[in-house]
């Protein structure tokens, strides 16, 4: 009997231990998810959730104030998460709080931080909806970190292909190094460019006067209208130019067939010294002519002979104006008739 009763003594503190044990467990599962408290629920929508699961926890600051209730499809690419808040950290969260998903450590589990707004003094309502931000996952940072890797690679590989060009013997930098000639005319260079800067650090000051003609051309209207006309005449000039070339370079023309054409150049200088013998003719003929013993130099330099010579040619006219009268009165008289209009015919023939 007595082996009985501490039997069930021991049943029943067993049975007490797991009844407490199975309330204690409840009590912080209900305390964790926010079952006994006062709560209000908040909303925000993902593109990804990134592994989130129903019953993560919603820290703000830092600490636990609620837990994931249910994440649902909105469509195929968002995702509405509901969040179960305790009342009392309401209204810490304000209508611009932004809500992110996080790992809580650096491979634990997903959690939801809510940051709290900066700008806006409202304070959040039960249901309502909060702008969520995609923050830098883990697989992101990884995919970076091989990235960067990969180009770290191609950076040592280029290296390698840049000292081995280094180390050639007729490489650029290679002379610089060791070429003391070379090394010496990239000095002498180097001293041009800045002497050249130098001349153009004093010529600058010219083209920002005012007066100069640099700033009339970007300043002055009829400067520049000058200047566009002078180039529109140039580009016509230009165009003008190029036509009288091509047609120098026409075969059939004469300065073409003087430099290709034998016979002709032969011609013009037969011509040339034809017209060489000419000129010495016409010296020759000028300088009796500016004899004073000659018939012309005493027509321009003797007034009587000149005068006479005056009155024999105005005597000369006279008798050749006579002379057509005569044959005027001869085509007109009926003996003679006949005659001339004989000789017109003939001479109409053979004008046919």
């Amino acid at each position: 009997m007595s082996n009985e009763s501490s039997n069930n003594w021991k049943l029943g503190i067993f049975v007490t231990a797991g009844i407490l044990l199975f309330i204690t467990a409840i009590y912080f599962i209900g305390v964790n998810r926010n079952l006994f408290g006062s709560n209000f629920v908040l909303r925000s929508e993902f593109k990804n959730v990134s592994g989130l699961k129903q019953g993560s926890n919603v820290r703000l600051s830092g600490i636990n104030i609620g837990t994931v209730n249910t994440i649902d499809f909105v469509s195929d690419s968002l995702v509405v998460v509901k969040l179960l808040i305790r009342k009392d950290v309401q209204k810490y969260i304000k209508t611009d709080a932004v809500a992110s998903i996080a790992s809580d450590g650096l491979m634990g589990d997903k959690i939801l931080i809510i940051s709290p707004g900066t700008t806006s003094t409202t304070i959040v309502k039960d249901n309502d909806m909060i702008v969520s931000y995609k923050t830098i996952e883990i697989d992101d940072l990884f995919s970076s970190v091989k990235q960067s890797a990969d180009n770290a690679k191609a950076i040592t590989d280029e290296l390698v292909k840049f000292s081995a060009k280094m180390n050639n013997k007729n490489s650029l930098l290679t002379k610089i190094m060791t070429d003391k000639d070379f090394a010496s005319r990239i000095d002498r260079t180097i001293e041009n460019l800045q002497i050249s800067a130098q001349e153009l650090a004093k010529f600058t000051p010219i083209l920002n006067n005012k007066n100069g003609t640099v700033a009339k051309i970007f300043t002055d209207k009829k400067w520049s209208n000058n200047i566009e006309s002078s180039i529109t005449n140039l580009q016509n000039s230009s165009h003008e130019i190029s036509i009288f070339t091509t047609k120098l370079n026409d075969k059939n023309n004469v300065l073409s067939q003087l430099s290709s054409n034998d016979t002709l150049a032969i011609s013009i200088e037969k011509t040339v010294r034809n017209l060489e013998k000419s000129s010495d003719d016409l010296i020759q003929f000028t300088s009796k002519i500016n004899n004073d013993e000659n018939v012309l130099s005493k027509l321009t330099n003797n007034p009587k002979l000149g005068s006479s010579v005056d009155s024999t040619i105005i005597n000369i006219g006279k008798g050749v104006d006579e002379l057509r009268e005569i044959e005027a009165a001869a085509k007109n008289n009926f003996l003679l008739r006949g005659y001339f209009n004989k000789k017109k015919k003939e001479a109409e023939r053979q004008k046919r």
